[in-house]
């Protein structure tokens, strides 16, 4: 009696182990589905993030390039000629996405300015600056003429690119 005990006990498990029941089926696929729309927002939200990152890091880079080609009083010779004097480096923001490098050479008693790029910088599509404004990097001082902020928004977010009157740059 016993063992035929044992043997409906084992093959009751056996029975009962044989697959999923509609219910357990229905909980994973619901939990997996709630966990691929986490990841998925969450990616999602990383994107923005780097984007906006990225392009205030290529502002940043743009500005620190006209500071240091300023101060290394780096004249290119396309741009202006051996009889000009170099007076310095600008950086000018227009919103709402184009930021332009320009240098400053005083030719015969009046200054120009030339564009270093052949075009303007842009920014990503969903990403726009606050306002207009130029940064001007002149030679002897080594610092910026007048100092500022850029705001760059997109995506519910803001960064702000601040440079002060020595011409240092920083992100908040």
């Amino acid at each position: 009696m016993e063992w035929k005990l044992k043997i409906y006990h084992l093959s009751f498990i056996i029975r009962k182990s044989r697959g999923f029941t509609l219910i357990e089926l229905m909980v994973v696929l619901s939990v997996t589905a709630v966990l691929g729309t986490l990841g998925i927002a969450g990616f999602t939200t990383y994107n923005q993030v780097q984007v906006l990152q990225s392009a205030t890091f290529d502002v940043v880079s743009v500005l620190n390039l006209a500071k240091s080609r300023s101060q290394s009083q780096i004249k290119p010779s396309a741009l202006c000629s051996s009889s000009g004097s170099l007076e310095g480096y600008r950086v000018e923001i227009l919103k709402p996405k184009n930021y332009t490098l320009y240098l400053r050479c005083n030719e015969s008693g009046s200054p120009t300015d030339r564009r270093v790029d052949e075009e303007a910088k842009v920014l990503s599509s969903d990403l726009n600056f606050g306002s207009n404004v130029s940064f001007f990097f002149p030679v002897q001082t080594g610092g910026v003429q007048t100092s500022g902020q850029i705001v760059i928004s997109g995506f519910g977010r803001s960064k702000t690119i601040i440079v002060n009157s020595l011409g240092g740059v920083s992100i908040q």
